[in-house]
């Protein structure tokens, strides 16, 4: 039996590596400032006996902020300036924060494997109470970043189909982990689903005031049965030192039925946002009769249409050299698609 617990999500604020940021010793420094801020929000949190805290969360590129900022520049600049390895030792003082509470840790950042030369990926990574990585998560969807979709045969012939879709079967659930606008993708969290994930972490840094965003996060949890925590940034460091709010606060706990069971509504820092887990409560609702238990009612045979390939995998084999070349692609999808009669073009763009 898994005894409930207390999840705390901890919306941190961002200070950002520039563009303008040429040497990856300033970029260090501004991870380490990145990184003890979020640590000391999490001291914090976890020192106040609100509950039994076992599953600690943070937002999606907390210790940089997103690359986007570096369009034109090559993706090695970004790779040798501010990616981290994971486990790496930047990362030692998170891993520490993990051992000494004995809590269960949920992150993100640019990861660079050095086994893929010349590759990055924004990592979702989960952190166990003996400070050892026990799940890693490489986003598959973005607009801006690599996957390992750009490269997959290669991939699953070293990690294997597994890595794509991990999910760690650990003393407080099975837990799996996706980052930001991947919310609007049905498939991935459903992938996690089928794979018997009860808890899914969302690190973010998101537009909390979009509606259908948040329609999103709360559908995901719904037709998966499972809990959802969607950490959001607080918001990031401008440049005239002021708080950038435009993707910030919202930060949320949602239930199986897709209910938000708390959330931490202004931007800025906040340790307030925390839940109840409930995983044994989460499993009755799986093995029962309710016309919400979703699990049970699919059909998958008949989604026979997502066989179809929409973008195709292993376009970048030799590595992306910066942003261009995926936005390109992108567009050679949907142009293939209009041809193919699927989707009629406009008759005037409006973008």
């Amino acid at each position: 039996m898994i005894p409930r617990y207390y999840a705390l999500a901890c919306q941190t604020i961002v200070n950002p590596i520039r563009e303008d940021v040429q040497n990856r010793a300033e970029a260090m420094g501004v991870v380490r400032e990145n990184l003890d801020a979020a640590i000391d929000l999490m001291r914090k949190g976890l020192g106040n006996h609100l509950g039994d805290v076992k599953l600690v969360t943070l937002p999606e590129m907390f210790l940089t902020l997103s690359p986007a900022a570096w369009r034109g520049r090559k993706s090695s600049d970004f790779i040798n300036i501010g990616c981290l390895e994971v486990p790496g030792p930047e990362l030692a003082p998170l891993f520490q924060v993990a051992r000494d509470y004995g809590v269960f840790v949920g992150a993100n950042c640019y990861e660079y494997d050095p086994q893929w030369e010349g590759r990055y990926f924004n990592c979702s990574f989960l952190i166990d109470p003996k400070g050892d990585v026990i799940l890693k998560y490489r986003r598959l969807h973005s607009l801006t970043t690599p996957s390992p979709h750009d490269f997959l045969d290669e991939y699953i012939e070293v990690m294997g189909w597994d890595a794509l879709f991990p999910v760690a079967d650990t003393e407080i659930g099975k837990i799996a982990m996706f980052p930001c606008m991947e919310i609007t993708k049905p498939e991935v969290a459903r992938m996690f689903a089928m794979k018997g994930a009860e808890v899914l972490i969302n690190p973010t840094s998101d537009s909390p005031d979009f509606p259908g965003w948040v329609a999103c996060k709360q559908a995901r949890a719904l037709e998966n049965n499972c809990y959802l925590i969607s950490t959001n940034t607080g918001g990031w460091v401008s440049r005239r030192g002021l708080l950038e709010s435009t993707n910030a606060g919202g930060t949320k706990v949602i239930d199986y039925y897709g209910s938000i069971i708390n959330e931490c509504v202004p931007s800025g820092e906040s340790m307030k946002c925390r839940a109840l887990i409930d995983i044994e409560q989460l499993r009755a609702h799986r093995h029962s009769g309710n016309s919400f238990n979703v699990i049970a009612q699919l059909r998958t045979e008949l989604y026979t249409e997502y066989k179809r390939t929409i973008t195709p995998p292993n376009q970048f084999k030799a590595g992306m050299k910066d942003q261009s070349e995926l936005r390109n692609l992108y567009a050679n999808v949907m142009k293939r698609l209009t041809d193919e009669g699927y989707f009629p073009p406009p008759l005037h763009r409006t973008d």
